[in-house]
C-alpha cells in the first residue's frame, strides 16, 4: 500500500511539474510579439534609381541661401542627374553603411559673381530610423563631401554648406513608409471573419549586403 502511494505521489509530482513547464512556455511564446522582416538588397535600390530616372523628372531643389538668386536666365538650383562625367548616381553598402555618390548639375545666380554653372557629384550617406512620434520608418541624406568640375575650388564649402542646409530644411527627415502603410487585413472566410495586421514597431538594420526593416504586429479582429 505504502508503495503505491509512493508511485502514485511520485506521478501526480512529475505532472504538476511538466504542466508547470509547459504553462511556462505557453506564457513565453505568448509573450514574444510577432515580427516580420522585409530586406532590401543593394541591386534593388540601384534599379528604383533607375526607374526613376526613366519614368519621372530629374529632382532638383532651388538654392535660396547665401545671397542666392534666380532669374528666367538662370534660375539658382541643383538637379540630380544619372551620371556626370562617369559618375554614376548609386548606393552602395559598405561597413554597415548606405554610401554613395550623387551626380548633379546646377547653377549658382549672385549678384557679386553672376551665374555660375557647375557639375559634379557628392559623397552621400543614407541613415534611417524609426520614429514613434511620427509613426514611420524616416530616412536622413548627409553629404560628406563635393567634387565640382571646371568650378573655383573656392565654390566647393559654400555648395557643400548650402546644398545641405537646402535638403536639411525641404527633405530631411524624408518618411518613407508609416504604420498604417505597412499594416493588412487577412480575410479568413472559414473562422468566419477577418484579422488585422496591424504594425505597431519598425526596426531598421543595415547589414553589410541589404537593408532590413523588422517590422512587429499585433493581431487583432477586424
Amino acid at each position: 500500500m505504502k508503495t503505491k502511494l509512493l508511485i502514485a505521489s511520485l506521478i501526480f509530482f512529475c505532472s504538476s511539474v511538466v504542466s508547470a513547464q509547459e504553462a511556462g512556455i505557453s506564457r513565453t511564446r505568448r509573450a514574444v510579439a510577432p515580427e516580420s522582416t522585409i530586406t532590401v538588397n543593394e541591386q534593388f535600390l540601384n534599379s528604383f534609381l533607375d526607374a526613376m530616372f526613366d519614368n519621372l523628372q530629374e529632382p532638383s531643389m532651388p538654392l535660396t541661401t547665401g545671397g542666392a538668386q534666380s532669374s528666367a536666365e538662370c534660375a539658382s538650383e541643383i538637379r540630380l542627374k544619372r551620371e556626370v562625367s562617369g559618375v554614376r548616381t548609386a548606393v552602395h553598402f559598405e561597413n554597415g553603411r548606405i554610401v554613395g555618390p550623387l551626380a548633379f548639375s546646377g547653377a549658382y545666380n549672385s549678384g557679386l559673381l553672376g551665374c555660375i554653372q557647375f557639375t559634379g557629384w557628392a559623397d552621400s550617406e543614407l541613415t534611417f530610423e524609426f520614429s514613434r512620434e511620427r509613426r514611420s520608418v524616416l530616412a536622413r541624406f548627409r553629404l560628406r563631401d563635393i567634387h565640382l568640375n571646371n568650378t573655383p575650388a573656392m565654390m566647393n564649402d559654400p555648395l557643400l554648406k548650402m546644398v545641405q542646409g537646402t535638403i536639411d530644411r525641404k527633405y530631411n527627415p524624408l518618411e518613407l513608409f508609416t504604420l498604417e502603410q505597412l499594416s493588412t487585413r487577412a480575410n479568413i472566410k472559414p473562422a468566419g471573419g477577418a484579422l488585422r495586421l496591424e504594425a505597431v514597431d519598425v526596426r531598421p538594420e543595415i547589414t553589410p549586403s541589404e537593408l532590413a526593416l523588422h517590422i512587429t504586429y499585433r493581431f487583432v479582429r477586424g
